[in-house]
């Protein structure tokens, strides 16, 4: 007989209940750790909780800090003849891949808003799109700390506009 799904462990298995344990099993690769640790930490009693801190605390003055990686350059990807603003943004979304597309929101669904809004040409939006895009990049490797002495200044990437 199977027993019935608790709040606990009482099924004895490793990791928590029936539903935890299926749950997790569906978003393997995705599980945040830093969340997994903090439920683990909750099932534990105040003494463990305790030595998880003092271990965790201990790891972080053992562990190296990691290096910097530098910005990579961008894989620059041919502008087609009648691109659409959509096909634009994937294309610079590829060319500039190390960017934070959350960064670019604001900007680039302002000008897609104008396109299919307003009815502005594609080809002004796209341009707009470019410089956007490259804009953020310049301010990306201007504030590099794996960069030479240029890098010092986080204005003099964004001066090109």
């Amino acid at each position: 007989m199977i027993p019935p799904l608790g709040t606990g462990n009482e099924g004895g298995l490793p990791g928590g209940d029936l539903g935890s344990v299926l749950g997790g099993a569906r978003k393997k690769g995705r599980e945040d750790p830093a969340r997994a640790i903090a439920e683990i930490a909750a099932r534990l009693s105040p003494e463990d909780q305790a030595s998880l801190l003092k271990f965790a605390r201990f790891l972080e003055q053992e562990s190296p800090a990691p290096a910097p990686e530098p910005v990579p350059e961008p894989e620059p990807i041919p502008r087609p003849e009648n691109e659409s603003v959509i096909k634009a943004m994937r294309r610079l979304s590829a060319t500039y891949h190390m960017l934070d597309r959350s960064k670019l929101l604001n900007e680039t669904s302002a000008l897609m808003g104008q396109h299919v809004m307003q009815g502005r040409p594609a080809v002004e939006v796209i341009d707009e799109l470019e410089v956007v895009f490259r804009t953020h990049y310049e301010k990306a490797v201007a504030q590099d700390p794996t960069r030479s002495a240029d890098g010092d200044d986080p204005e003099a990437g964004g001066a090109s506009r």
